[in-house]
């Protein structure tokens, strides 16, 4: 089980960065329309999951306790709002020379993981956590010294990641049946999105023939990738499977100097203190497999 959990977290780091390089078939579409036909056939093809999958039962019975409560109900739709910014931001970054900025947003992402999982949860933090977590700050700084601003980009990927992350665990939203639920509630304003922009009738003029194939490609991508992580998630113990998502935010850094961003050399005085800072996550991730092992949690 660990070995196809170990496949699977790799295929949907290798899908994320393949999304991310699909922009250069999207033209001439931009962020909020990607989002909007993101939605759509993804959730058609989810909707084809949970049927085939024997899911639907617990689908509605997520449904009904979710609108059993009033604020369950409205996290539920903060919590969709938040996955929404992050789709529409993946759409968008790579379209717009700014993957290195969403890469480096996931690169800190785990870090900031960390210092929240010690104050709001009062876990325990190792001393290679906290040095990880300096190094971190000190790359962010230097950031700051080199370009006068901090990317808004990454602080949208890295401060908006975590509230959803709780707001999911508190929701108990999981597996095929919470991914779901997410798209269903993101399919109005998809809809209205690409209402507003008369449904990109220059992408079908431009593309031809291969419009919808394009589209129907962006869905199975995005789905599959969705998919193959939660399936990951559950089949690995939770150190191996953090260590393993370093390999998403390298793939997205690979491809946004694939799509031609540059790369400045004075921006190492940035990225290395953070590489440094994952490295050290990392090793603690080894160190704490080697000593804990957790097993895996079941099958969906």
């Amino acid at each position: 089980m660990v070995f196809a959990g170990v496949l699977l977290s790799i295929a949907a780091s290798v899908l994320f960065g393949l999304l991310s390089y699909y922009s250069v078939l999207l033209s001439p579409l931009d962020g909020p329309s990607v989002f909007g036909w993101r939605i759509i056939f993804s959730l058609l093809i989810f909707a084809l999951l949970v049927l085939f999958s024997r899911s639907s039962l617990l689908v509605w019975a997520d449904i009904r306790r979710l609108l059993g409560r009033p604020a369950n109900a409205g996290l539920t739709l903060i919590c969709s709002g938040l996955i929404a910014l992050q789709l529409m931001l993946f759409g968008w970054a790579p379209m717009n020379g700014e993957g290195q900025a969403l890469a480096m947003g996931y690169f800190l992402l785990p870090l900031l993981m960390v210092v929240i999982g010690r104050f709001w949860y009062r876990e325990t933090i190792r001393p290679l956590q906290v040095v990880a977590v300096f190094l971190a700050l000190i790359g962010v700084l230097a950031g700051l010294v080199l370009h006068g601003h901090f990317s808004p980009v990454s602080l949208i990927v890295m401060l908006g990641c975590p509230p959803y992350f709780m707001l999911r665990k508190r929701l108990a939203l999981k597996g095929l049946s919470g991914i779901f639920i997410e798209h269903l509630v993101m399919l109005p304003p998809a809809l209205i999105i690409l209402f507003m922009w008369d449904f990109n009738a220059d992408f079908f003029v431009a593309r031809g023939a291969l419009s919808w194939p394009v589209l129907i490609g962006l869905g199975l991508l995005s789905s599959t990738a969705l998919f193959c992580y939660l399936a990951a998630g559950q089949r690995l113990p939770f150190a191996l499977f953090g260590m393993l998502g370093y390999v998403e935010p390298l793939l997205l850094f690979a491809v946004a100097l694939l799509l031609g961003e540059p790369f400045v050399a004075e921006d190492l005085w940035m990225y290395v203190p953070i590489w440094l800072a994952v490295l050290l996550l990392v090793l603690h991730g080894v160190r704490q497999l080697r000593r804990q092992p957790r097993p895996a949690l079941p099958r969906f």
